[in-house]
């Protein structure tokens, strides 16, 4: 069994990129509850944007959308994978985990840096693999032409 797990540079970005998108997205959501002081830059920033309810609950609705995709995007490089077993292919990230067998697959295609893996039926969802975002993406296309024929030629 091969797993193939998001390479650990990316995982370090997406970490510190969505912290960072947590705590400014979060800090503004607190301005309303925290007293400051009259000349400080937030406050003015925070006056100037949000002068009319509609604005204050759009950039609060904004803020919170934010920090929901960081989240998301946080716990989703650390949950998705691409299992190789002795049998089928299996994809997981953080909404679906996809299952073929290996009697399902056709073959697979690569275009622009995305793997797709090409089922007989319709009946079935392709899988979708980008190959940038993954670690030992050699290994991964090599037991692929190992079992399974390139459609792209």
């Amino acid at each position: 069994m091969n797993v193939y797990r998001v390479s650990g540079r990316l995982k370090a970005f997406i970490f510190f990129f969505s912290i960072v998108l947590i705590l400014i997205f979060g800090s503004l959501l607190l301005v309303p509850f925290v007293t400051l002081p009259p000349d400080s830059r937030i406050l003015e920033l925070y006056s100037f944007c949000c002068s009319s309810i509609y604005l204050n609950a759009l950039v609060v609705l904004l803020a919170i959308v934010i920090i929901a995709l960081a989240l998301i995007l946080l716990i989703n490089v650390f949950v998705r994978r691409v299992i190789f077993t002795n049998d089928s292919i299996i994809s997981r990230n953080i909404f679906s985990t996809r299952k073929l067998a290996y009697g399902e697959i056709k073959g697979y295609k690569i275009n622009n840096s995305m793997l797709y893996i090409v089922t007989n039926s319709n009946e079935k969802k392709q899988i979708a693999i980008n190959l940038v975002s993954l670690e030992r993406t050699n290994n991964l296309i090599r037991s692929l032409e190992v079992r399974f024929t390139n459609l792209d030629f």
